[in-house]
């Protein structure tokens, strides 16, 4: 079935159909995925809300505690206090409830209340205080009581107390009631969302306040099986409340008074958002499946008629009638209509304008990357397409002048060029316009060599019209003159070369003994140059390592002794003539090492080693150095050959450095300092 659905074709209709229901899906199973993500995120954020708020009240309680103990410490530091001026204490007392409404009160070590700002001064106080100040005088630090029951009115409280030292003696306890409202006002300025509950509970267990019914929890147990003063209980619970209902619940302590600050929320509040994001991915997942199917029938339909108009246009294109353009909403719908319509009106026209361009295509095409132009001489009419433009530096839409194209011509080529289109406007020359020439581009000022070709057509013996073509040989043109100055390098480098060939046989016939001496030494040396010649040629004569240049001269020798050389150096690269004198310098001390040096012998060891000094400087030199060692006793020579002259003389004079060769007892060793300037970047 899927097979004849397939050979038989779908509407657009069908497809736009299947199309929507294939994105659909996918965004379906997107959102869904999402929202469960987002519900998880959600429920994160919840709790992590319910553990800030928990932790923002026990701040807030925290710091109306240490308000108040810090009242109680500057109160306790009376000096009125110490010194048994009670009444002047008294008005201090009073002076700070008025300001912090708080009641003080004042009692002995053994408990008695000595005094308090409930009542006037010198009126009967209770006999013997509700704080039980036994803790606070062990530790001599400020203690917060569990909420107890005011004798006079009932009203849940709370204390805190401090000593009141003289020297390191405790001798009075200082002490602050506050009533449990002063909780319920920080739960109040908490703003809490509806449905949470803040409580608090002492170290007993007992409501010191709750947000929700104060009146009914506050001195109570808290209702929450939760309830429990241990550190185990801080952190995030689920749990139940009295009335059976589940709750979270994120627990903290106060800092300073050790007591239980706890946030709930029901778990049916808790879960609302989840709830709405689930019924809002239903309804929107129904809503956009009814929209798509609507969307889809009714964009399909938009699209299938005009659709087969074209077609029907098509058709009459491939009769050769005239097609009308087709009217639509779509754009490329319209453009392909259009396009039909122009096609019917320019078939009728291609005969005659590939008659015309016949010329024009036959000289493009004879050439590859080129641009065309056209001269109407009776108009003075330019016409140049892309390519042309871009030769001379111009834009699309910059005019196009004779002015245009003199002006950009080399001042050196205007000459040739006007006679070259003289010669091809000449009816009895039957000459082509031929010329090569240089332009300076108008916008970008680039220096292009072109080469133009055309031919001129003649009405009445007179010359109408100029057509042709122009190439870009700018490439061509550069690498003539690098051929040219390789030309003149090569014959430079060969006459230096000659010169050295023959220094170096003139000094190799006055040391030689006979003719077959002189072969065998000239030999080597014409094939130690040859060395460092083919390896300058290899690098087209850009420099060349100093590593390679070593290993080519001891090629023979590292087969045969390799391990004897050692051979260790950055990896520098010198300059031709630098590589020309060290290769030399280098085979006359190999030569030196096989016949009567390190190399002669199985024992003998060689090392060659070179490195760079004062990277930067002005002072940076290159240092090079042959050591010998393990050969034969040296024995220094008792004239100066060859090999001496190169080695300590011509290198170093050559290269404005200094050498130095030694014959020591234990080995040949030579030296060679010359400028950094002999060395190329790598």
């Amino acid at each position: 079935m899927l097979e004849r659905l397939r050979q038989s074709g779908w509407s657009i209709q069908a497809q736009f159909l299947l199309y929507s229901s294939a994105l659909l899906i996918p965004a379906l199973v997107f959102s869904g995925l999402m929202i469960l993500r987002s519900a998880s995120l959600e429920r994160t954020a919840m709790e992590d809300e319910i553990t800030d708020v928990a932790r923002a009240v026990a701040t807030a309680i925290d710091r109306e505690l240490a308000a108040t103990t810090t009242t109680l410490n500057a109160l306790a530091s009376s000096p009125a206090l110490t010194d048994g001026d009670r009444k002047a204490f008294y008005n201090q007392a009073m002076a700070a409830r008025e300001v912090s409404g708080n009641d003080f009160f004042l009692t002995s070590r053994g408990g008695k209340q000595l005094l308090t700002t409930r009542t006037k001064w010198g009126a009967e106080t209770s006999a013997v205080s509700p704080i039980d100040s036994k803790q606070v005088m062990q530790s001599a630090e400020p203690q917060v009581s569990n909420v107890y029951r005011e004798t006079v009115d009932g009203a849940p409280t709370f204390s805190i107390s401090v000593p009141v030292k003289r020297g390191n003696k405790t001798i009075y306890l200082l002490s602050a009631s506050i009533s449990s409202q002063r909780i319920l006002e920080i739960f109040e300025r908490a703003e809490l969302d509806p449905g949470w509950v803040a409580t608090v509970t002492d170290q007993a267990g007992t409501v010191v306040a709750r947000s929700l019914d104060f009146e009914r929890h506050v001195g109570k147990a808290s209702p929450t099986k939760h309830a429990g003063s241990t550190e185990a209980r801080a952190g995030l619970w689920r749990v139940t409340e009295g009335d059976g209902e589940p709750v979270l619940l994120a627990s903290t302590y106060s800092r300073q008074s050790g007591w239980l600050v706890s946030t709930s929320v029901p778990e049916s509040v808790a879960n609302r958002p989840i709830v709405r994001s689930w019924m809002l991915v239903a309804t929107l997942a129904v809503s956009f499946a009814l929209l798509s199917a609507l969307l889809a029938y009714l964009f399909g339909r938009l699209m299938s008629e005009p659709v087969r108009a074209l077609v029907g246009g098509a058709r009459e294109l491939g009769r050769g009638e005239i097609v009308a353009p087709i009217k639509s909403s779509i754009l490329e719908v319209r453009a392909v209509g259009e396009a039909l319509a122009k096609a019917s009106e320019t078939r009728r026209q291609m005969e005659h304008s590939l008659r015309e361009s016949e010329d024009r295509l036959r000289l493009a095409l004879a050439s590859a990357d080129t641009g065309a132009w056209d001269w109407d001489l009776t108009s003075g009419a330019l016409t140049w397409d892309t390519r042309m433009r871009a030769l001379w530096g111009l834009n699309a839409d910059d005019p196009v002048s004779f002015e245009v194209f003199v002006t950009a011509l080399n001042p050196l080529d205007r000459e040739a060029t006007f006679a070259a289109i003289e010669r091809a406007q000449d009816p009895t020359a039957n000459a082509e316009y031929d010329v090569e020439y240089r332009v300076n581009g108008v916008r970008d000022g680039i220096e292009r060599w072109v080469a133009a070709k055309g031919r001129a057509h003649f009405s009445a013996g007179k010359a109408v019209r100029m057509t042709g073509t122009a190439r870009d040989i700018t490439d061509r043109k550069r690498w003539e003159e690098h051929i040219q100055l390789l030309m003149r390098e090569v014959t430079h480098r060969s006459k230096n070369l000659l010169a050295v060939i023959q220094a170096m046989a003139r000094q190799t016939k006055l040391a030689s003994r006979d003719v077959n001496d002189f072969e065998v030494r000239f030999s080597g040396r014409l094939q130690a140059l040859a060395a460092s010649h083919d390896l300058l040629v290899q690098r087209n004569w850009h420099g060349v390592s100093i590593s390679e240049l070593v290993r080519s001269q001891l090629a023979h020798y590292l087969d045969q002794h390799a391990s004897q050389i050692a051979i260790e150096g950055q990896g520098l690269i010198v300059t031709p003539e630098a590589a020309q004198n060290i290769g030399l310098a280098v085979h006359e001390l190999s030569t030196n090492a096989a016949k009567y040096g390190a190399l002669s012998v199985p024992e003998g060891r060689v090392a060659v080693s070179w490195s760079r000094t004062g990277n930067g400087s002005e002072d940076a030199r290159l240092h090079m150095s042959w050591i010998e060692s393990g050969g034969p006793e040296v024995v220094p020579p008792s004239r100066r050959g060859f090999g001496h002259v190169v080695t300590e003389q011509l290198t170093a004079r050559a290269l404005q450095g200094k050498a130095n060769l030694r014959f020591e007892r234990d080995g040949v060793r030579w030296t060679l300092d010359i400028p950094a300037s002999h060395l190329l970047k790598s």
